[in-house]
């Protein structure tokens, strides 16, 4: 069953990108590639060429009995926005990455496609033979690519690239770059720059490319070079003509429109590189390279750890760790040099650093110990890690064959002291004769995580024994007296003091006042107030709480600003939501040194004299008149821009009134999301209910009016100019689009021909044919044209018709 594909060469909108070719997958061992594929052409495209193409085909894969897949990828393209499910040896691939490019040519866009999948379990299982891919059906994208009549870029074709194992073979390292560039007549120089590289040894180091719709027969200043020197590999790949349809693997001449080629770059690169440029040039050729391949010589050592022995963490308050540790090269290819650096880490935290003493050779090993204190800011539990080639920072100072075996870890515990911090001396002032402690008060800002307990003396402590029952209500036997605490946690513990002490101390005497005010309902109360120190011996301190009540229910909470001196007084202010079910006329109480709970937190000469209460009565503005609906002409949507501030005549304010509009009744209420430019207000709905709030020291009121649309008569113009310059480049018919949804607009010459048809999806005419033989898809000659369009609105049942002069 053949795929259907949406075939539209479109003027690719800015969504579209290609993938700069970048560094997909590193093989570091005895490795090295091979690449075998076909292409689906049955010959190369361009002028008189046959338009045609297959929709799969086979290639041999062969290896040699001691050499085994590593990974094998596949890649496939071609012309068209994309095939991403294929069959390979009768199983379903599903592509797991896409790159798209786009070609311009006779100012026509053409997409092209590459899709990516790993078939490495598939290759392993089934080893060398003949692979067939099937199921790229391109048939019916293809005719929009052939020339005549389009760019004659019409192609398809698979490859897959095989990194595998020898041992007969040197370290190397193969690196594998993919995504999707081109060059062509309009982009004539291509430039890459291949990251990632380690180039230790130049000797049999190699480049290969997948490259997708190359022609042999077309050479206009075709090179490809790498680091400034042309690649070639005559006969097969001339360099005057690197993109040839050509195969470096089996050294065929006829892979039509694509190339699998490999190319030796020992002279080209030098031990110490970790960087190459590619460059490909082209004066006519359209080419995409799809992916490059670097096989570079590597002969690297292997650097491993494991702590051996470790001492440390035994004893109470004891952070010191001792580590007896073996330093490896076992899976190596050369020396392991002296001097590499060794990092240990407390979880994420550098805690101590070493190095290796001497060379140690290939499969060899060396000792070391290391003693070193964790620091206190390392929990108890924590993941000791020892890291080789590690200068600290988590970087290395060498390349090694795997980096990823450079640490060995283990958990610790630490048998660490309690924290014992914050510990303070209570004094409490004599005012009635017997005071009472609570004693956690200077535990206060100790962990509660650690057991706590409190005792008359420090045997007592030290022992656990016979510990104060009430700590939170303690009357003190000495003045002063010292208590002795003793902290814990599951490993250890710690015993220190503080002192208890009855002095004898000035105490304030808060009071509190508020003035008469009126409220006004829905809008919050900003109620003044005053509290006093008058009949006192000390201040008042700072942060002192107040609370305010509504007929006895908590409206809200303030506090002294600063602390207010014998006979001192201090204003402030607090704003109260009232209760929507107040009655007219109600009472407020203030109660400083009251949290909220009728609880105080200042010690004062009298305790029943912190109340104030005030009657406050509400009061209204009259109502706002009611407001006419605005009607304006939908722009598009159901939308249009209305000024809403032509109501304020309406509602007539005064010089210190506020008028502000919304478009909720909640925000209107409270005074919240104004419509910030209320003379060029879009409505949302159609219709839309705005509410409106006026305002004035007293009090506020609200009203609602409605926003509608109505759908007005359409504005054709007699002229307009295509010629891009921003200037009347389209043939635009005011109160039409996204107004009148189903209308239908047809141009015609004036022999009366149909060259143009549009619906509201189609936007406003831009001078192109659409229709018809003489001119489709170019631009219309100046002249005049006819139009009829019809609304298919029952406002406006007759059809406008007219006509439109065009020029440029």
């Amino acid at each position: 069953m053949k795929k259907l594909f949406l075939i539209c060469i479109l003027l690719i909108s800015a969504t579209v990108f290609p993938q700069d070719i970048a560094l997909f997958k590193q093989f570091n061992g005895h490795y090295d590639y091979t690449a075998f594929g076909n292409t689906l052409n049955i010959e190369e495209n361009g002028a008189g060429g046959e338009c045609a193409i297959l929709t799969g085909n086979s290639a041999e894969f062969q290896l040699q009995p001691n050499q085994s897949v590593i990974a094998a990828y596949l890649y496939w393209a071609g012309s068209g926005p994309g095939d991403f499910n294929v069959t390979f040896n009768q199983e379903t691939i599903t592509a797991q990455r896409t790159f798209t490019e786009i070609y311009n040519n006779g100012g026509q866009d053409y997409i092209y496609f590459s899709a990516f999948a790993e078939i490495t379990e598939q290759i392993q299982t089934t080893g060398n033979g003949n692979y067939t891919l099937s199921d790229l059906d391109l048939t019916l994208v293809i005719p929009a690519y052939c020339s005549p009549p389009g760019s004659g870029t019409n192609f398809g074709g698979w490859a897959v690239t095989v990194v595998y194992e020898d041992a007969a073979l040197p370290n190397n390292q193969v690196n594998i770059f993919d995504g999707l560039e081109s060059v062509s007549r309009n982009n004539q120089t291509l430039e890459i720059t291949l990251n990632n590289l380690l180039v230790l040894d130049n000797v049999g180091a190699k480049i290969g490319f997948l490259a997708w719709e190359g022609d042999r027969g077309i050479s206009v200043n075709e090179t490809l070079r790498i680091n400034g020197n042309i690649l070639s590999n005559p006969p097969l790949n001339p360099a005057d003509n690197a993109f040839n349809g050509t195969n470096s693997f089996t050294g065929s001449s006829v892979l039509y429109n694509m190339d699998i080629d490999v190319y030796p770059i020992s002279n080209y690169i030098n031990p110490g590189d970790t960087t190459a440029n590619i460059q490909l040039t082209s004066g006519q050729d359209f080419v995409m390279i799809n992916n490059i391949i670097t096989v570079l010589n590597t002969e690297l050592p292997d650097a491993t750890i494991s702590m051996d022995t470790i001492i440390g963490g035994t004893e109470c308050g004891n952070r010191e760790m001792s580590v007896d540790y073996t330093v490896f090269n076992l899976n190596s290819t050369d020396i392991l040099p002296a001097g590499i650096p060794i990092a240990f880490y407390a979880d994420e935290t550098l805690v101590a650093q070493s190095e290796t003493r001497a060379i140690i050779p290939i499969g060899g090993q060396e000792n070391g110990s290391i003693v070193f204190t964790i620091p206190n800011n390392i929990d108890a539990d924590f993941m000791l890690k020892a890291v080789v080639d590690d200068t600290g920072n988590g970087t290395g100072i060498i390349s090694e064959i795997n980096e990823d075996n450079n640490e060995d870890e283990t958990p610790i515990h630490l048998l660490l002291n309690p924290v014992i911090t914050g510990l303070q001396n209570l004094e409490t002032c004599d005012v009635i004769g017997e005071e009472f402690f609570d004693l956690t008060e200077a535990t206060s800002q100790i962990d509660p995580i650690y057991g706590l307990s409190f005792h008359l003396n420090e045997e007592d402590a030290q022992n656990n024994e016979n510990p104060i029952l009430d700590p939170e209500s303690f009357q003190n036997t000495e003045n002063p007296q010292t208590i002795f605490i003793r902290v814990s946690n599951p490993d250890c513990f710690l015993i220190d003091s503080f002192t208890v002490e009855i002095l004898p101390c000035p105490l304030p005497d808060a009071t509190i006042e508020l003035p008469e005010i009126s409220a006004c309902r829905d809008r919050a109360l900003m109620l003044p107030f005053t509290v006093y120190n008058l009949e006192s011996t000390g201040p008042l301190p700072a942060n002192t709480s107040i609370a305010f009540y509504v007929e006895e229910v908590l409206l809200g909470l303030s506090q002294t600003r600063q602390s207010i001196p014998i006979n001192g007084s201090e204003n402030g202010e607090i704003e109260l939501i009232l209760l929507d079910n107040l009655p007219d006329t109600f009472t407020i109480t203030a109660v400083v040194d009251d949290d909220g709970n009728g609880i105080g937190s200042v010690e004062e000469l009298r305790e029943d004299n912190n109340n104030f209460t005030q009657t406050i009565s509400f009061e209204s503005i009259p109502p706002i008149p009611n407001l006419p609906d605005l009607l304006e002409c939908d722009k598009g949507f159901d939308t249009a821009v209305f000024d809403l501030t032509i109501q304020n005549e309406l509602i007539g304010i005064g010089a210190a009134d506020l008028i502000q509009y919304f478009t909720t009744s909640e925000d209107a209420l409270q005074n919240t999301n104004p419509i910030s430019n209320p003379s060029e207000y879009q409505n949302s709905t159609d219709p839309q209910t705005i509410f409106v709030r006026l305002e004035n020291e007293i009090c506020f009121a609200t009203a609602s009016f409605l926003l509608t649309t109505e759908n007005c008569a359409p504005f054709i113009p007699q002229g307009f100019s295509p010629n891009n310059d921003g200037i009347n480049d389209e043939f635009e018919i005011s109160n039409l689009l996204n107004i009148y949804q189903n209308f239908e607009l047809n141009i015609y010459s004036r022999d009366g021909n149909l060259i143009h048809t549009a619906q509201n999806t189609d936007g406003f005419w831009d001078g192109v044919a659409t229709k018809g033989l003489l001119f489709t898809g170019s631009t219309v000659p100046v002249g005049t044209y006819y139009y009829v369009l019809v609304l298919n609105d029952p406002k406006y049942l007759e059809p406008f018709i007219g006509w439109v002069y065009v020029n440029y």
